[in-house]
């Protein structure tokens, strides 16, 4: 049973990590989601939790993937994972609309700490469009939880 849920959980990682390179129209682009935040999230709310070597090493290839400066992604996925788990236990109990704003709040935060990096060792301009991403994630979480629930995550 452990062994699947891995095999499940690297698979979802490495579609999360795809999904996130596909390659979209500007107008639909600005809204897209993001995958590997609300995977990390959904691995780190499952009773297995997570590894930080783990979180560690997808933000390194998430930053790889975007062309940002090594470690702002790490840092901020580790931020957020550190957050979900401190929320783990109570939202277990939560809705999925309740865990949806928790995710929603998260995803602030991942988008928050960002910003700030990005901006602090002056390497792009965002504009507003750089939080569009929080509601699409926050829409997209139910049918993650309903997909990998099926598919074998609880």
């Amino acid at each position: 049973m452990i062994k699947r849920i891995w095999i499940v959980k690297l698979l979802s990682f490495f579609l999360a990590l795809v999904l996130g390179a596909w390659p979209l129209p500007p107008i639909i682009g600005i809204w897209r989601p993001d995958w590997l935040l609300l995977v990390l999230i959904y691995w780190t709310l499952h009773p297995l939790g997570q590894s930080m070597t783990l979180i560690f090493l997808l933000g390194l290839l998430l930053d790889v993937q975007t062309g940002t400066p090594m470690g702002v992604h790490t840092l901020s996925l580790g931020i957020v994972v550190w957050a979900a788990a401190q929320y783990g236990r109570r939202a277990r109990v939560f809705s999925l609309w309740q865990t949806s704003t928790l995710v929603a709040i998260l995803a602030v935060i991942f988008r928050g700490v960002n910003w700030l990096v990005l901006n602090t060792v002056s390497v792009t301009d965002h504009d507003i469009f750089y939080v569009l991403p929080v509601f699409s994630s926050a829409l997209a979480w139910p049918m993650l939880v309903v997909l990998m629930r099926r598919y074998g995550g609880r």
